[in-house]
């Protein structure tokens, strides 16, 4: 065995036109984006359809969705500020994202990133068909 380092093999960037060592954007594929807005948008209708009785749970209903469309409208306001991108690395056959972790292919930063919005999504239906089956 040699005392040196193993070599790691070369990997092309995601991004061959980066010069600056900027990142090409958010390099997320517009499904998970719109993957993750329909997750909470079933998740407020459900809630709304289930606990949406009075005004004061619709008004904390409102203000957390908009605390949501605060979010999309942030990352699209700086999408549209950075100007035409390279599509994502995810879009590629066998494309894989850098992180600072290491290369994650599709399926586990999709797994990593709509986790979360899914499971709230599931929280809205169970509300609303508890709620539906109350009655």
């Amino acid at each position: 065995m040699s005392d040196l380092p193993a070599v790691q093999p070369a990997r092309l960037s995601n991004d061959p036109y980066e010069t600056s060592g900027v990142q090409a954007g958010f390099q997320l594929p517009r499904w998970m984006w719109r993957a993750m807005f329909a997750c909470y948008a079933i998740f407020f209708v459900g809630i709304g359809a289930a606990t949406g009785r009075d005004t004061a749970t619709i008004f904390a209903l409102v203000i957390s969705l908009l605390y949501m469309l605060m979010y999309f409208v942030t990352a699209g306001l700086l999408h549209a500020q950075k100007g035409p991108e390279h599509d994502s690395p995810l879009d590629r056959v066998g494309g894989t994202l850098d992180t600072w972790t290491g290369p994650m292919d599709r399926g586990t930063v999709a797994a990593q990133l709509l986790a979360v919005p899914a499971g709230f999504a599931f929280l809205g239906l169970t509300f609303f068909a508890i709620r539906a089956a109350s009655f």
